[in-house]
Parts: C-alpha cells; sequence; structure tokens
C-alpha cells in the first residue's frame, strides 16, 4: 500500500509539473504578446503610449496569477451551489484522507508557483504601464 501512495504521489508531481508549466507558459506567451503588440503599435504611429497601455495587461495576467486561489475557492463554492449542500457534503466524505492531503499538496504547490509568477507579472506590468511610453523618448 505504500509504494501504491508512492507511485500517486509521484503521478501528482508530474501532473504539477505539467500544469504549472502550461499556465506559466501561456500566462508569459501572452504577456510577451501583449507587450510584442504594444511596442509594434508604438513603433508604427510614433505613439508609445500604446506601449504603456500593453502593460496595463500584464498586470492584468499578473492579478489573475495570483488571485488563483480566491478563484479556486470561487469554483469550489460554485460547486457546493450548483451540487447542493448535501451532494456537495457526501462527496468530501467519499474521500480517503492520503488523497485528500496529496490534493491539497498538488493544489498548494500549483498556488505559490502562480502566485510568484503572478507577483512578477505585476512588477513589469506595473513599471511598463506607467513608464512605457517614456520609450519613444530615448
Amino acid at each position: 500500500m505504500h509504494a501504491a501512495y508512492n507511485y500517486k504521489e509521484h503521478r501528482n508531481k508530474r501532473q504539477i509539473g505539467t500544469r504549472v508549466k502550461s499556465t506559466a507558459l501561456n500566462s508569459y506567451l501572452s504577456a510577451a504578446v501583449a507587450l510584442s503588440t504594444g511596442a509594434f503599435f508604438s513603433i508604427q504611429t510614433g505613439d508609445w503610449t500604446w506601449f504603456s497601455r500593453c502593460g496595463s495587461l500584464v498586470v492584468v495576467i499578473g492579478i489573475w496569477l495570483t488571485s488563483s486561489q480566491i478563484i479556486y475557492h470561487m469554483e469550489r463554492l460554485k460547486q457546493r451551489h450548483t451540487a447542493g449542500e448535501s451532494e456537495f457534503q457526501r462527496d468530501w466524505a467519499i474521500e480517503n484522507k492520503q488523497q485528500s492531503l496529496l490534493n491539497s499538496r498538488v493544489h498548494e504547490e500549483i498556488t505559490w508557483i502562480n502566485e510568484k509568477s503572478g507577483f512578477y507579472m505585476l512588477i513589469i506590468g506595473t513599471l511598463v504601464w506607467g513608464f512605457g511610453d517614456l520609450l519613444g523618448l530615448l
């Protein structure tokens, strides 16, 4: 039984890595597209406020990443509301303690990694948003 638990833990760690990489990659890709688009329009028009505006989109992506725990709890509350109170409690009673603990660890790890990435995006996006138009003066 201990080996089965280790297998599940190993499998879930792989899933964490895949989900975290996917979320982080999509977020960084979205931020890069937003900044590239802003830079393109700024170069084409000579108006660097476009780049600055696209910095605000990076902030939105960062907020989304750092708010992943809030979003998760909102989804759980929605499930609770649509499933009905008694069904929701019955689902929790079925899970065994080890799987619940493992799921909790997986969720916590994903949340922290997303929040860390989101924090960096908030800083970068805010700086671009506030000062991005000054690049046109260089």
